[in-house]
């Protein structure tokens, strides 16, 4: 029998872009790091603001009514249950949270009485600008959905927490099914929503009233929690 190992142990990512070895990842070729003038980093698509605790990437909107599941995932995971799709790949977006020195929630799936108030110093901020009439638009990505029995309701916040995705088999699973940011909480996702009724997928719908055009190009931008020494 396989037992999902949790993603503490893609740690073992950094030591391989440093140019340490391991057998799990030795013969993987990962992306350079280039630092930029402003002194943030770009590492295949994610750019990194070490200073700020902040990593960007580009999306797409994907859909602005009906049943959701995730709030991004992959081009190639389920863009049918998706607010945006994203070309970077879902280990990059993971590495650069390590490299933030973020640290996954490992024993999150694994408590049967989780509530979100034990982890909202940990929880990941994340926003979404685009550009509208030459002006730029800035939103929480939970502005954007709304759970369909409290529709008017002030979301509660702060929600999304970096769970972290899982390793089966040596097979990086956000990678393998596209799940990035999971409404609906999903232990192959990167962040999870951890607000009550997240694991109910009959709940969340998109918001056309908030949602940027369909096709829209944005920026999705994960704001980290301070670091605690």
């Amino acid at each position: 029998m396989i037992h999902p190992i949790k993603i503490s142990r893609f740690y073992f990512l950094i030591l391989g872009l440093l140019g340490c070895t391991c057998s799990l990842f030795a013969n993987r070729d990962w992306p350079k790091i280039t630092k930029l003038e402003d002194g943030c980093y770009q590492f295949d698509g994610v750019i990194i603001d070490k200073k700020n605790l902040q990593i960007k990437f580009e999306m797409i909107s994907n859909q602005r009514s009906g049943l959701i599941e995730y709030g991004i995932v992959h081009e190639s995971g389920k863009i049918h249950e998706s607010l945006f799709r994203t070309k970077t790949r879902p280990e990059i977006i993971h590495a650069s949270l390590l490299l933030l020195k973020a640290k996954a929630v490992e024993d999150y799936f694994q408590n049967e009485n989780n509530q979100s108030k034990h982890y909202s110093s940990s929880c990941v901020d994340v926003h979404v600008t685009w550009e509208s009439n030459q002006s730029l638009q800035k939103s929480n990505l939970r502005d954007l959905y709304y759970n369909h029995n409290s529709q008017g309701e002030h979301p509660e916040t702060p929600l999304f927490l970096f769970t972290g995705s899982r390793l089966v088999e040596a097979t990086f699973m956000a990678e393998h099914t596209g799940s990035i940011l999971g409404v609906y909480l999903d232990p192959d996702a990167i962040l999870n929503s951890i607000e009550s009724e997240s694991d109910n997928d009959d709940l969340w719908m998109a918001n056309k009233l908030t949602m940027p055009p369909l096709e829209k190009e944005v920026t999705c931008v994960l704001q980290l929690p301070p670091l605690v020494p």
